[in-house]
């Protein structure tokens, strides 16, 4: 070595330099913003969302942060409240215009959308209400430029809107939002009524219901009038793709031969849940609820409401599903003849599917001793309960076995209602 040479480390370091935050590679940086995002779980849909409304400061400490931190923030826009119309127009317009900045186009960054209308302010003339963000002219603008990586849509329509076939909700260019956003995977709308038109080339909806991208979740939930032939071209549309139907309070277009349709092309789902009123005829009987254990067999929640048409032949078939962790019947049984569930089903489902944490039955003098022994292979058991048990059961004390804590229901006022949760 030389008497002007140096040594090797003091050569990396004067090439190299001091390592600072603006030096570090954009995948650190992207690690390190997260820790600023709030993990969300949103019960209503069962997952959990990542919220990043804390980088907004972060955004502005220059372009290279900037760069990293607008996409985060961005990807997931929700509008409600009495400032949504306000917030709503202002983020169409930052979609809209290229020029608006010069260091993005944030309608690219947009995965997830919801919009939900105002339900607080009424016209005091005719009772309706006034406040509509959802109009065409926005879902069209939202279509246009916030298509590239949209994959979450949630629309809550107001409630109190006339029925017919002039109303905006006619007029929603459902045909460009499906050709539009092919990334499109989640949709959900909320008090949706569908314009009373014939099925065909003009109508909306079934326009998206047939060229659509296949969703991986579809919940509709008060949604009228639409046709029967819609929820069946869903269900085409949508086949392997689908892992999660939600189906509330829907009106009488959608019945059993509609969810046998659900069942027959949507062997990969996981959740079910399916409720109307009561006055409507019920939405499953036997031959939907064999359709759906025949081939879905990785289902994992099933909630089924008022199934009064669900017998022992049907129900004994549920114990194909072996990935089931929460069954829940709180109507079911048929009503008629009293008669739910016999004994020996209780047992096979309790010992097949050994997942299960959290069962909801109608069962009338089938929950003998030998149906909760069944239960100990049910070790992931948090919630039990059962309505209409029978009195000589209440002092049982193998029921302390599960490791449950005894509850009666004190509003029941027929029979007995028993609830058991996990102690804690």
């Amino acid at each position: 070595m030389g008497p002007t040479s140096e040594p090797i480390e003091h050569q990396e370091e004067e090439r190299t330099g001091p390592a600072t935050i603006h030096s570090l590679r954009p995948n650190i940086l992207r690690y390190i913003f997260s820790f600023l995002s709030v993990q969300h779980y949103d019960y209503l849909n069962h997952r959990t969302r990542t919220i990043h409304n804390h980088l907004g400061p972060v955004s502005l400490v220059c372009k290279s942060w900037n760069a990293i931190a607008s996409p985060l923030l961005w990807q997931e826009r929700t509008f409600h409240g009495w400032n949504a119309g306000e917030q709503l127009e202002t983020f169409i317009q930052q979609t809209e215009n290229a020029d608006f900045s010069s260091t993005h186009e944030y309608g690219d960054f947009v995965k997830r959308i919801e919009i939900i209308d105002s339900h607080d302010v009424v016209d005091k003339q005719n009772g309706q209400f006034v406040i509509n963000w959802i109009t065409p002219d926005v879902v069209l603008a939202l279509s246009e430029h916030c298509s590239r990586r949209l994959r979450d849509l949630t629309l809550v329509f107001a409630t109190g809107r006339q029925l017919s076939n002039e109303t905006e909700e006619g007029l929603i260019p459902w045909n460009a939002l499906a050709e539009a956003c092919r990334r499109l995977s989640m949709l959900t709308l909320t008090n949706y009524i569908c314009p009373i038109l014939p099925v065909g080339n003009g109508h909306p909806l079934h326009i998206f219901a047939t060229h659509t991208n296949p969703l991986t979740e579809l919940v509709l939930k008060r949604c009228k009038n639409i046709p029967s032939e819609t929820f069946q071209q869903l269900a085409r549309t949508c086949g392997k793709a689908l892992t999660k139907l939600v189906l509330l309070d829907s009106d009488d277009n959608l019945g059993a031969a509609e969810m046998v349709e659900f069942a027959k092309h949507c062997p990969n789902l996981r959740h079910l849940n399916v409720s109307w009123f009561e006055s409507f005829e019920a939405k499953f009987n036997d031959d939907a609820l064999i359709e759906l254990t025949t081939n879905c067999l990785r289902l994992e929640y099933i909630s089924l409401l008022d199934a009064n048409q669900i017998s022992d032949l049907s129900f004994q078939t549920l114990a194909k599903l072996r990935y089931l962790r929460n069954l829940i019947l709180p109507r079911a049984g048929t009503t008629e003849t009293g008669m739910t569930f016999r004994q020996e089903s209780l047992i096979a489902v309790a010992k097949s599917c050994r997942r299960l944490e959290q069962l909801h039955l109608v069962a009338p003098g089938a929950t003998t001793s030998k149906f909760f022994e069944a239960l100990l292979f049910c070790p992931n058991l948090q919630v039990l309960v059962i309505v209409e048990l029978s009195q000589g059961l209440l002092m049982d004390q193998r029921f302390k076995s599960l490791g449950l804590a005894k509850y009666v229901d004190p509003e029941t006022t027929e029979g007995y209602k028993l609830v058991w949760h996990k102690k804690t």
